[in-house]
């Protein structure tokens, strides 16, 4: 997760897009001096829309999910995904809890890249697990109000758009799609298994 996690999650998110977003390698950096990163700008540039990005690759097992195969019924996807997404709205985005955390830090203004300056910036949620805002169907992409929920948070935006990776997978599954091979683009990961394998030879010559 910590090595991968990041980089498929966003790129997973291109393929739902169809390619239509590039995923920057820009750092996504307060607006002050001081404060909290997100983790990826994505750039829609035919609208000239940057999407500053928090992405969570929380797996099930390890934040007291519930078990879901790849095959589960509309019914069972829909019961797991509002089970995350009331936790959600308990834990993360409760008017109750510390804000900026975790999650709503996305709600917070960054610092945009110089050479888009001009164009409209939007915040983007993108989680691993199933979990949507919407309460009428199995969209992997919803859209949450912001100013309804009372946090205590100072924000420019009024709409977070929620992106849930394994929604968008089970739909390609769904469809027959599942079973074939779907082109990622992983730019950090690749980055970081160079490090790595230098690593791992400074290590072996050190042994020598």
């Amino acid at each position: 997760m910590a090595i991968l996690g990041e980089d498929l999650n966003a790129s997973i998110y291109k393929h739902f897009r169809k390619g239509k977003v590039d995923i920057l390698t820009d750092s996504v950096l307060p607006g002050t001096r001081k404060g909290k990163w997100l983790d990826r700008w994505i750039l829609d540039k035919q609208n000239k829309r940057l999407y500053q990005c928090e992405i969570k690759n929380w797996g099930a097992t390890a934040i007291g999910g519930i078990r879901l195969e790849s095959d589960a019924s509309d019914e069972g996807i829909e019961k797991a995904y509002r089970h995350y997404w009331k936790r959600e709205m308990k834990g993360n985005f409760s008017k109750h809890h510390e804000h900026p955390n975790g999650v709503t830090k996305v709600l917070l203004t960054m610092r945009k890249p110089e050479k888009y300056k001009k164009f409209k910036v939007e915040p983007l949620l993108i989680y691993w697990m199933p979990v949507s805002s919407d309460k009428k169907g199995l969209n992997p992409l919803s859209i949450l109000s912001i100013r309804p929920l009372h946090l205590r948070i100072k924000t420019k935006f009024s709409k977070l758009t929620i992106f849930s990776v394994s929604l968008y997978l089970r739909q390609l599954y769904k469809k027959g799609r599942g079973q074939k091979f779907i082109d990622l683009e992983v730019p950090h990961f690749e980055h970081r298994m160079k490090v790595l394998t230098g690593l791992q030879v400074m290590g072996n010559r050190g042994r020598c």
